[in-house]
């Protein structure tokens, strides 16, 4: 069994967890200033097996890649990253002056070993966070959260697509609204898995 980590913790508590923040008055167990480019967290490499981060990644500025880097340096293989942000269409995220940066699921996917690979294979370009700053994290689900306004119509949508009772014409406009509109979606959830161990056996 590995460390399980309540990163941005706040006033949340989970059980079982080890709760960091960069705030004293929030009493986490380490107070850590999670934007610092020289971050080093208190665990030892591959000793944590899932890291909870809910609405901490939009604050984090120069700090971002060097926290992802050390986030991967201990996790063990197969550890999860579950993440949840502001969706970046949302105006939650813009009227918050503390949100430094949109967290997306394009963006993330930078950081999956396989995508980078297969994007060099694909377009001969080598555009990639996790080659370059050598992490490798896959996500493994991703979903949203929508905002107040929509949620009815939305959850009767989805409801009726899974029992087929969508029209191809309703289907199209739903997803360009999905796609185009802004405060629809209001939280980004993404789940990540860490991956230290492959196939031929390297690292």
């Amino acid at each position: 069994m590995g460390i399980k980590i309540n990163l941005g913790s706040g006033f949340t508590r989970i059980d079982g967890f080890i709760n960091i923040d960069e705030d004293p008055r929030v009493y986490p167990d380490y107070v850590i200033q999670l934007d610092d480019p020289n971050i080093r967290l208190p665990f030892d490499e591959n000793s944590v097996e899932e890291i909870h981060c809910f609405h901490l990644l939009e604050h984090i500025g120069q700090g971002f890649i060097p926290l992802i880097k050390e986030l991967y340096r201990v996790c063990q293989h197969g550890a999860i990253f579950d993440i949840e942000v502001p969706n970046e269409t949302h105006s939650m995220f813009y009227g918050d002056p503390t949100h430094v940066r949109p967290i997306t699921v394009a963006g993330m996917t930078l950081f999956s070993r396989k995508y980078c690979l297969d994007h060099i294979e694909r377009y001969h370009s080598y555009n990639g966070l996790a080659l370059t700053q050598q992490v490798d994290f896959e996500i493994i689900w991703f979903g949203f959260t929508y905002d107040e306004f929509y949620r009815p119509m939305l959850e009767d949508f989805f409801k009726r697509k899974d029992e087929g009772k969508v029209s191809q014409e309703e289907d199209f406009k739903i997803q360009r609204l999905l796609r185009e509109a802004n405060n629809v979606a209001m939280h980004t959830k993404i789940k990540m898995v860490a991956i230290k161990e492959y196939p031929d056996g390297s690292k």
